[in-house]
């Protein structure tokens, strides 16, 4: 029996809220409010608490049934805020589109994009990204392009706010993978589990604003914030093993730096074979070297991210910076670890 059609389903827009801006707020629900496709319900995810969303949202769209807030008093982050949501999409739909709080939808983005999920399990598209609250535009496009599977495990081309899923791709990705760091993102494994099941692709149009305020917790571009320097990107380093490791001891910085960088990729694919079976070889050389972990599979790595032209240097700058941590866990595990530990769960079963 092959899966229905999305184009000829309704589906579910789940947007992750946390203490939203209010105006910002407003002209993301305007947004969706009113689009052109209106067959879908709008589950709202308020992390932390949702007496204060449940106002900004009947103030705003009123008592339109599409629109429901689901409260949550614990502050998980935008990432499990996202895996809960996910959770509960009813399982007759066919869709899926994933927003932030703060971004402006174009009227036709769901006429737009959901019909492309009759042959792919995922479908992200172009935005037009500005600052606020100017309005200046900082980029007339985000570039998102389709790239082979190894290259995507490298870098994410799918950002969030831009894609719809089928709901049939919910059964690899749930639950989410956890592991403890920044780079740990919804929206990469979501491609990861699409470009390994029924493919992905990008619509070269451009179907919303991608809001930059300086508070965005994944930005797009660094015009509204401060330019980069070593000893800034030093403080962050630092900042992310205090948040992650309890502490910025040079130990600690290492092993951040490799977490950042091969943990959360390996992660990945050991979910995904665990899940689905999945060969790394079939996606390439690169996705083999990172999930077997060696010291020359980790210069492999980074070779190979010098040489394509679909990742960009400061990537690559992560992985390398993650080598020292890489090399330290490998001599670690080799003498100390017993069989068995170390392992990294996937998420209690869904």
């Amino acid at each position: 029996m092959t899966d229905p059609r999305p184009s000829q389903g309704p589906g579910v827009i789940v947007l992750a809220a946390y203490r939203p801006d209010p105006e910002l707020f407003r002209l993301q629900l305007s947004s969706i409010r009113d689009q052109t496709r209106t067959d879908f319900r709008c589950l709202i995810g308020a992390d932390g608490g949702a007496d204060d969303i449940r106002r900004l949202v009947l103030e705003i769209v009123g008592d339109d049934p599409r629109f429901e807030v689901l409260g949550w008093d614990d502050n998980r982050g935008f990432y499990l805020n996202f895996e809960r949501l996910l959770e509960a999409v009813p399982p007759e739909v066919t869709w899926v589109a994933l927003s932030d709080q703060d971004d402006r939808w174009y009227p036709t983005k769901l006429e737009t994009l959901v019909p492309h999920l009759d042959t792919h399990d995922l479908v992200t598209a172009q935005a037009r990204v500005v600052a606020w609250p100017s309005d200046r535009v900082l980029r007339a496009t985000t570039g998102r392009r389709v790239v082979p599977t190894r290259d995507l495990l490298f870098e994410n081309q799918v950002t969030g706010s831009l894609s719809v899923i089928r709901t049939s791709l919910l059964t690899a990705a749930l639950p989410f993978p956890r592991l403890n760091t920044v780079t740990q993102l919804h929206d990469h494994w979501l491609a990861m589990c699409a470009a390994t099941h029924g493919g992905w692709t990008v619509v070269d149009l451009v179907v919303q604003d991608y809001v930059q305020h300086g508070k965005n917790l994944v930005g797009e571009v660094s015009a509204v914030n401060p330019p980069w320097t070593p000893s800034r990107s030093l403080r962050r380093w630092a900042a992310l093993a205090d948040q992650y490791e309890g502490g910025h001891s040079p130990t600690s910085m290492l092993r951040v730096g490799r977490t950042l960088s091969f943990g959360w990729r390996k992660l990945m694919l050991d979910a995904l074979t665990v899940r689905t079976g999945l060969t790394t070889d079939v996606i390439g050389p690169p996705a083999a070297a990172i999930q077997r972990a060696r010291h020359l599979d980790d210069l492999r790595v980074i070779l190979y991210g010098l040489r394509s032209p679909n990742i960009a240097a400061g990537v690559v700058a992560t992985f390398v910076a993650g080598l020292p941590g890489s090399f330290l866990r490998s001599r670690r595990a080799s003498t100390t670890t017993p069989p068995g530990a170390g392992t990294v769960r996937f998420g209690e079963p869904r």
